[in-house]
């Protein structure tokens, strides 16, 4: 597979395609995918990983695990909500509840100022 753009990837993509593209066998990809190291949807016998989910793990590999992740399997919360995507959903988690309101807001605005600044406004 020959691609020198994330974009030029599908957006749904075999093991098979996957270990191309990491450069690694395709029973590592289906340790790592078994292992939940990757994530990606089994359809009878085969995986298929998402562009997306590819990316996430290029980009965050190597990034250390905190203690309580490494515990609980989940990020840190410490009082502050975090924002996770879990397979293309993003999923807030929050603690207590009533600070979800003005997190969403905030979350909404810091969104809508990288946009504007993306577009070069």
């Amino acid at each position: 597979m020959t691609a020198s753009q994330w974009t030029d990837l599908p957006l749904v993509l075999t093991s098979e395609q996957v270990a191309q593209v990491l450069q690694l066998t395709r029973r590592t990809i289906t340790n790592m995918l078994d292992r939940g190291d990757l994530r990606g949807v089994k359809i009878g016998k085969e995986w298929r990983i998402s562009r997306a989910e590819l990316v996430r793990f290029v980009e965050t590999a190597g990034t250390p695990a905190s203690p309580s992740q490494q515990a609980t399997g989940r990020p840190e919360v410490n009082g502050t909500p975090v924002v996770i995507d879990q397979e293309g959903i993003l999923v807030v988690q929050s603690q207590p509840l009533e600070d979800l309101a003005d997190f969403i807001q905030s979350e909404h605005d810091r969104r809508i100022v990288e946009l504007i600044r993306q577009a070069g406004l």
